[in-house]
């Protein structure tokens, strides 16, 4: 692939150093790397679900700007960084994105790192799921965490999979398999989900928590309810769409949201409290649209996100 990590350089001091700096390729074989463990930048350029969604495109640029929007943050002292590179798919065939995407991940699980997906549009939560379920051992429980202004468990369209569609794609493939289905959906708001689709993912299990939940007043209960549900799972793969985020901060999304939930410290403690819990088995970044973007401000917000996130990561024992 072609490296397009640059930035600032603020000298050779280890403290001073970003994440440009100390990037590598993911290439090595596992036993080589650092003893720090490996959070593995993979990029999913497309758009195609959202294409098939009927949303407004442009994610496929996503990875390469949130790479850039990455390349200046403070290096962690936790974790050792590499990137994967892009999967790629068959033009506007989602599930071949998908598989890709599944394939990517479970490899690098397999080889002892955490995915940090850049996308791309949310179609890209099935193939993170399914990757992670491929190179868990039999019986772990993979839950996913997803904090969206979707719920985005809509069905086929025509059989076909699309960015509104990942989970009930999970749910599905869950239930084939006879395994347990565990979502949380955090951050819903009833202007951009009808009725009845609400009614059929409670039906299949989902929990689904509202934007208003965000409430500094309501902070304690949100936590309780996190805890919660990651008791019930091994591990987590934890999903931010962008779109869950008010538009004033976040406009270069497929969906913008005029009533999103903002970016603030009851968002911060919540989402450090899933990383802090040693279940994250993958992280993505999804539906960042530069075209759609203003003064970038929706890559710069998914940076920052990444960067919190990474901070709070549990160290592996």
């Amino acid at each position: 692939m072609t490296w397009t990590w640059r930035g600032r350089d603020d000298g050779p001091d280890p403290t001073a150093q970003r994440w440009h700096q100390v990037i590598r390729p993911w290439g090595a074989l596992p036993t080589s790397r650092a003893r720090r463990q490996p959070v593995v930048v993979i990029g999913y350029p497309s758009d195609a679900g959202v294409r098939a969604n009927f949303g407004r495109v442009g994610t496929a640029e996503g990875p390469n700007v949130l790479r850039a929007a990455c390349a200046n943050l403070p290096a962690p002292t936790t974790h050792s960084l590499c990137d994967a590179g892009d999967v790629a798919g068959a033009g506007d065939d989602v599930e071949s994105w998908q598989q890709a995407l599944a394939a990517a991940v479970a490899a690098v699980r397999a080889g002892g790192g955490i995915p940090l997906i850049l996308g791309g549009g949310h179609d890209q939560a099935y193939g993170h799921w399914l990757g992670t379920v491929r190179a868990a051992s039999e019986g772990t429980v993979v839950g996913c965490i997803n904090f969206d202004a979707h719920v985005d468990m809509r069905p086929l369209h025509a059989g076909r999979a699309h960015s509104g569609s990942p989970f009930a794609q999970v749910h599905s493939w869950s239930s084939v398999h006879n395994l347990p289905f565990k979502y949380l959906a955090i951050g819903m708001q009833s202007p951009h989900n009808t009725p009845a689709l609400i009614h059929a993912a409670l039906g299949a299990g989902a929990q689904l928590v509202d934007a208003d939940a965000f409430h500094p007043c309501q902070e304690a209960q949100l936590v309780q309810l996190v805890d919660r549900f990651l008791s019930t799972v091994d591990l987590v793969c934890l999903s931010v769409d962008l779109d869950v985020f008010s538009a004033a901060v976040a406009p270069g999304v497929s969906a913008p949201s005029p009533m999103g939930i903002m970016p603030d410290a009851t968002f911060r403690r919540v989402i450090r409290r899933i990383t802090a819990s040693g279940r994250v088995a993958g992280v993505e970044i999804a539906e960042c649209a530069p075209n759609l973007d203003v003064g970038g401000r929706t890559a710069r917000l998914g940076a920052a996100i990444v960067d919190t996130i990474v901070r709070s990561l549990a160290a592996p024992t």
